[in-house]
């Protein structure tokens, strides 16, 4: 009656850490998520000449509000 005691011991210590099985596909889901929202978010951020994020003198307006701002003056 012992060694069966001990076996069923080491049969309940589970290893690793204890995630069910059903939650996969939504660790997968949310992965696939989470790498094309950064995907696409650096991509738009990099490439997309019409945004303020780089310094792009041609599109400023800062010339254009000062002079409007002296003028009112």
């Amino acid at each position: 009656m012992r060694p069966a005691q001990l076996l069923l011991n080491q049969a309940k210590k589970g290893s690793g850490i204890g995630i069910p099985v059903e939650l996969t596909p939504l660790f997968i889901a949310m992965g696939l998520a989470l790498a094309s929202g950064t995907y696409f978010t650096y991509k738009k951020f990099r490439h997309d000449d019409s945004l303020r994020v780089t310094k792009n003198p041609e599109m400023s307006n800062l010339k254009k509000v000062l002079a409007e701002s002296e003028n009112k003056e």
